[in-house]
């Protein structure tokens, strides 16, 4: 019989899958992940696509109309100054969404480089670094980042560098010990044996095989970084207006939830989807990158 009599599944099956298609292909299986994925993007498409696509322009207001009930002209209502909450929390996505993402990059920059830089090192250097990860383990973050904006005043940029240096301890522990479990492989010892400088070791090699758990703990940062960004909103020490997230329109809600329950409802809403699909994704992520997965 010639290969090319074969069936195409049991020729397909004979290529075999590299562990990225088998982990998309696990992930495929998860709905929950695949349906907290599409959320997400759709979410990200709103914020990004809000300006051109918002029904009313995010300035205009209708004092004479105020405080109005979900209707056909504003299927979300309007808050007490006649704003469409439609349009305001579309607008409160981009501005949540990013403190997200961004801050997140910044807990994950400094993270991975100290947890891999203690890891590889090791010895004085690494019970040094992990011992200020401890120390600033005590400290409570939520009081330190207040302190912080009632220093330096709240600005958007204040708020991403805040929270993403207090969102990164996690992360540094995590990279170390997956570095300590692969620094001593042939590979690593292999690129040491050639000279190459540890910096080039940490970055070429080291990082790219510790990938797979920073990847999950980042997707499951990112709505924790979202939901304390939306609580210091909620204190009045995030975003400040005419600028809204997320938690300052929950925060506003909450001043009048018991006459106008909808400006609570929404956006309350809104964040807990989010919030809901991200931890679905990240959940799901974890058992497709699961090494042990691959076996089964």
């Amino acid at each position: 019989m010639s290969v090319n009599s074969l069936p195409v599944e049991l020729l397909e099956s004979e290529k075999g899958r590299s562990l990225t298609q088998d982990a998309i292909a696990r992930l495929k299986k998860n709905k929950m992940a695949m349906i907290g994925l599409f959320v997400i993007l759709f979410m990200v498409v709103i914020a990004l696509l809000t300006p051109w696509i918002a029904p009313y322009s995010y300035e205009e207001q209708n004092l004479d109309l105020g405080a109005s009930a979900p209707s056909a002209a504003h299927w979300l209502g309007t808050d007490t100054l006649g704003r469409d909450q439609l349009t305001r929390i579309m607008y409160g996505s981009r501005i949540s969404l990013m403190v997200g993402f961004i801050a997140t990059a910044v807990a994950l920059t400094i993270g991975v480089l100290w947890g891999a830089i203690a890891g590889f090192i090791g010895g004085r250097v690494d019970a040094v670094m992990m011992r200020i990860v401890d120390a600033l383990y005590a400290l409570p973050f939520t009081i330190f980042i207040i302190l912080l904006t009632v220093i330096f005043g709240s600005s958007m940029l204040l708020l991403f560098l805040a929270i993403g240096a207090v969102e990164w301890l996690t992360m540094a522990r995590i990279v170390r010990g997956q570095v300590l479990s692969i620094k001593r492989q042939e590979f690593v010892e292999a690129a040491i044996s050639m000279g190459l400088s540890p910096w080039r070791i940490i970055t070429r090699h080291l990082i790219p095989n510790v990938l797979g758990p920073v990847i999950v703990y980042t997707t499951l940062t990112i709505p924790s970084v979202i939901l304390l960004e939306s609580f210091l909103s909620f204190l009045g020490l995030g975003i400040q207006p005419p600028a809204s997230s997320w938690g300052s329109l929950i925060s506003g809600g909450v001043e009048t939830m018991e006459e106008y329950p909808w400006l609570l409802i929404f956006p309350g809403l809104v964040l807990t989807i989010t919030l809901f699909s991200l931890n679905f994704l990240g959940d799901g992520l974890r058992d497709a990158l699961d090494p042990r997965a691959s076996k089964d």
